[in-house]
């Protein structure tokens, strides 16, 4: 986490691993905004391409995030990677009656990627409304397993408001201070 008293010597491979991190969580917010929108007119935008997009957004997020602590810089791409397990077996599973479920599940873990990124830069950020995401995200999630599909597009839409809100913050600030001081990552 940045620390404003300290600016860290960038390498190329810090900034490329912030600018991976920044566009990671970019797709995610963009592809929420256009999934929801899309449900909301009923016009294809993503379609069936949603739950890859939104994957590949936490994948480069979860493999670019800086984090001090080792015990939370593992988990999120965890999360990431019990998601792209459950898409593999959904790609497998397709036609039969259970792949819903299993892309259901898939999506739950990718949203709680998400949820744990909007959750750590609520730390950096005062965006009101930002630790809502957690709870909208599994809103949407429970949404999908109930077979509510009227409320979700409206719960996504205001999770994308808050997510694109955080990607131009992000944005707008320097590179290092996502990197913070480097000495405090314990390997």
């Amino acid at each position: 986490m940045a620390n404003p008293e300290h600016t860290p010597a960038m390498e190329p491979l810090d900034s490329m691993t912030v600018t991976l991190y920044r566009t990671g969580l970019t797709i995610v917010a963009l592809t929420t905004l256009l999934y929801s929108i899309e449900r909301i007119i009923g016009i294809e935008i993503l379609g069936v391409f949603y739950l890859p997009c939104f994957a590949v957004g936490i994948a480069l997020a979860g493999a670019d995030v800086h984090l001090y602590d080792p015990k939370f810089r593992w988990f999120i791409p965890f999360m990431a990677w019990i998601g792209f397990m459950l898409l593999s077996f959904a790609y497998a599973l397709k036609g039969s009656g259970s792949v819903h479920i299993v892309e259901t599940f898939s999506l739950a873990f990718f949203y709680l990627a998400a949820a744990m990124f909007s959750v750590k830069e609520s730390f950096c950020f005062q965006i009101k409304g930002l630790n809502l995401v957690p709870f909208l995200l599994l809103g949407s999630v429970l949404c999908r397993m109930f077979h509510l599909a009227a409320p979700e597009p409206y719960i996504l839409i205001l999770a994308s408001f808050l997510l694109n809100w955080l990607v131009i913050a992000k944005w707008r600030m320097p590179l290092h201070f996502d990197i913070g001081d480097k000495s405090r990552y314990v390997l």
